[in-house]
């Protein structure tokens, strides 16, 4: 991960400080036991410029790629301690691993209005402020990169990108009650998303989507849109009988009538959240 212009604290460090809590206050719920990526508030460590001339350190990418997608081997030979790692037998010291390179990145960015996040592999995104943030994918999540985490290069905002990713891949139902429809929208349209069905991948994990741009959310589960549309074409609703045939709705902006069946002849993949019925002098819906 690469953030510039912060400074550094190892993980032993940061939990001895009494520095800012203001994000883990904010988002409580979000950091639970257990999970390898949880963060630690703290103070993130600049990284350098990388360049063709760029003194790099000895510790090669494969050292690091087996640090960021085989940590449990490590762990399971016990070759970790407070202030080293053992990669194939040689020790490092945590304080001496490099940020992941920005240059072994895949841009976070739809295919097809597809996000794919493929286990083993590299990805980054660049923030409004300009910042890039680098992150692995490993057990089928998103996740700051180990050998970050370990080196003193947690950062809140990095973090709060993976939740997003990794709620989405999974089940984005509460993704409403952490990230505003402003992050919501600016995350989806940074990686190319277009509004109507999309699709997050990580792994084996995948979850489909309507981006909407009604009151449900932004985000809204497609059997969730297949439901509400059927009671729009199909099934009917008893809040329909409140209405004369030939009632005008809008959806999207677009106007549609209510037919003799009352249902309405929308067609598949119109925003049905975005909606709006009529209403009367006093505000309340017409009969």
């Amino acid at each position: 991960m690469r953030i510039n212009g912060q400074s550094s604290m190892n993980i032993a460090q940061m939990l001895l400080t009494d520095g800012s809590r203001t994000w883990v206050s904010k988002h409580s719920n979000i950091l639970k036991k257990g999970c390898r990526d949880e963060y630690i508030q703290g103070v993130i460590q600049p990284s350098f410029t990388y360049s063709k001339n760029s003194a790099r350190s000895s510790i090669s990418r494969s050292v690091i790629d087996t640090i960021n997608f085989g940590y449990m081997g490590i762990h399971k030979n016990h070759g970790e301690s407070v202030n080293s790692i053992k990669v194939n037998g040689t020790e490092y010291l945590k304080k001496d691993i490099p940020a992941v390179n920005p240059k072994w990145c895949t841009q976070i960015k739809a295919k097809n209005n597809v996000i794919h996040f493929d286990n083993g592999q590299y990805y980054k995104y660049i923030d409004t402020e300009g910042n890039t943030h680098t992150f692995s994918c490993d057990h089928d999540r998103l996740t700051q990169p180990y050998s970050d985490l370990i080196s003193g290069r947690q950062n809140s905002k990095s973090f709060g990108i993976t939740k997003f990713w990794n709620m989405l891949s999974k089940d984005g139902t509460y993704l409403g009650l952490y990230y505003s429809a402003t992050e919501q929208k600016q995350f989806l349209n940074d990686a190319g998303i277009k509004d109507g069905f999309f699709s997050v991948e990580s792994g084996a994990r995948k979850q489909d989507y309507f981006y909407s741009n009604g009151n449900a959310g932004v985000a809204v589960r497609k059997f969730e849109y297949d439901a509400v549309y059927d009671m729009f074409a199909n099934r009917g609703s008893a809040l329909f009988n409140e209405y004369e045939v030939g009632t005008v709705i809008k959806v999207g902006g677009k106007e549609y009538a209510m037919n003799a069946d009352r249902k309405f002849d929308i067609p598949y993949g119109e925003d049905i959240f975005d909606i709006q019925f009529p209403k009367t002098s006093e505000g309340c819906y017409t009969k």
